[in-house]
């Protein structure tokens, strides 16, 4: 069943690349580059009956907010949403140990298109 995706990544390129392959999929997504617009984007959906249903957020978004500090605020306006942390740094905590830090699942950087679909389906199933 396609999904609902917000995407929140500071690098073009990876917002692109997900993006493209994400909708091949059938998917519907939807590309931030900012936490805030991303947030806003995600309360505005859940009012309008129509709420993401995955969130795949960069773990640091320089000069905004990253997945750590949004993780809390998107799960209360939709307790239902999958998050998922993504990061290259291989010590980021919540990478090794994700629903400790209240994520469904983690993506490392660099990813293939395999990557997104397991780090997806463990987030369905957390």
């Amino acid at each position: 069943m396609p999904e609902k995706i917000l995407i929140l990544d500071d690098e073009k390129p990876i917002l692109e690349i997900m993006s493209l392959f994400l909708r091949r999929k059938g998917n519907e997504v939807s590309c931030f580059s900012s936490g805030t617009k991303a947030l806003e984007s995600l309360r505005h959906e859940s009012e309008a009956g129509v709420p993401y249903t995955v969130a795949i957020l960069d773990v640091s978004i320089p000069g905004d907010r990253g997945a750590r500090e949004l993780v809390g605020p998107m799960k209360e306006i939709n307790p239902d949403l999958r998050v998922i942390i993504s990061s290259g740094d291989s010590v980021e905590g919540a990478m090794e140990n994700p629903s400790f830090y209240g994520f469904s699942a983690s993506l490392k950087k660099p990813f293939r298109a395999a990557d997104i679909d397991k780090s997806i389906e463990e987030a369905k199933n957390d």
